[in-house]
C-alpha cells in the first residue's frame, strides 16, 4: 500500500483485520453513533440527514470512515437501523403487555 493508495488497509481481501485494527474501528464506530445520537439522527445513510451529519459529526464520520473496511461502515450503518427498530418495537410490545412467545420448540415442514 504506497502513500496515495485508496484502499485502506481492512480493506485489504487478503489479509483478515487484526484484533488492534477491529477494536479501532468499533471505537470509531462507537463515537460516530454518539455524536448521531447526539443530533437525533438514527439512519446516517438517509440523504435528508447530510447536512446535519456533515454540520456536527463529519470529524466522527472521517475517523470511522478511515478505520473501518467499506464493507462493515455500511453493515454498522444499515445495523444501526435494525437495531433501533427492533428495540422500539420491543419497547411498544412491553407497554401493550404483550408476551413473548417461544417459537423455538416448533417444527416447520
Amino acid at each position: 500500500m504506497g502513500w496515495f493508495s485508496k484502499t485502506k488497509p481492512m480493506d485489504d481481501p487478503s489479509k483478515p483485520p487484526s484484533r488492534s485494527s477491529r477494536k479501532q474501528c468499533w471505537e470509531s464506530r462507537d463515537t460516530f453513533f454518539r455524536c448521531l445520537d447526539g443530533i437525533n439522527v438514527v439512519n446516517a445513510l438517509d440523504a435528508k440527514h447530510a447536512d446535519a451529519i456533515k454540520a456536527s459529526c463529519s470529524a466522527q464520520e472521517r475517523a470511522f470512515e478511515q478505520d473501518c473496511a467499506t464493507s462493515w461502515i455500511k453493515y454498522f450503518k444499515e445495523k444501526r437501523v435494525v437495531d433501533y427498530k427492533r428495540e422500539k418495537f420491543l419497547k411498544e410490545m412491553e407497554e401493550k403487555n404483550a408476551q413473548q412467545v417461544d417459537l423455538s420448540g416448533i417444527v416447520r415442514r
